[in-house]
């Protein structure tokens, strides 16, 4: 495995580990559920410590998939500036986690207040990280992209080198 192996990894954590968290939130909070609550909290403190994984990860995919044919630097750096973006809000969340599981561990005032709070900041940054990962998908799925058409030589091109990728891995391996 490569550095490109490891981002598409774990750059999903993040991801799921809020929009999984999010739904145990409204859970949570519907059925008054300290307990629920705090699974929900430890989910999104969790999506804060992998966003900064992922995007530090993501450099180094960057070196390995810029040259490839097809790839456009400038969908690599749409997809990293919003990644930057993503990461902040996640890393915000995680830190919302944190003081959230305080508050709830403490049954301090204004606890209910800052679940609503945490709920709807937690839509934000999963509507920023579904961005992100939006355009990260646009990177090596052309069919993504607006106004994207492949050529019949481009294909073939795109195939002998996935098929040389291949033989070249097998032979790696023995």
């Amino acid at each position: 495995m490569n550095a490109a192996h490891y981002h598409l990894l774990i750059n999903h954590v993040p991801i799921l580990a809020s929009f999984f968290s999010i739904a145990i939130l409204v859970w949570g909070i519907t059925a008054k559920s300290r307990s629920i609550k705090k699974v929900a909290l430890v989910g999104f403190i969790v999506a804060g410590i992998f966003s900064i994984v992922a995007f530090q990860t993501g450099e180094s995919a960057e070196e390995i998939v810029e040259d490839l044919p097809t790839v456009s630097h400038d969908i690599i750096e749409g997809h990293e500036e919003s990644a930057a973006t993503a990461q902040w809000l996640t890393i915000i969340l995680g830190v919302g986690g944190i003081v959230g599981l305080y508050m709830v561990s403490k049954s301090t005032k204004g606890v209910n207040t800052f679940m609503w709070v945490l709920l709807v900041y937690s839509l934000v940054a999963a509507a920023s990280l579904g961005y992100t990962a939006y355009e990260g998908g646009q990177i090596r799925h052309t069919e993504l992209r607006e106004n994207t058409t492949i050529s019949s030589d481009t294909e073939a091109t795109l195939g002998r080198e996935a098929e040389n990728e291949i033989e070249g891995e097998e032979e790696d391996s023995h």
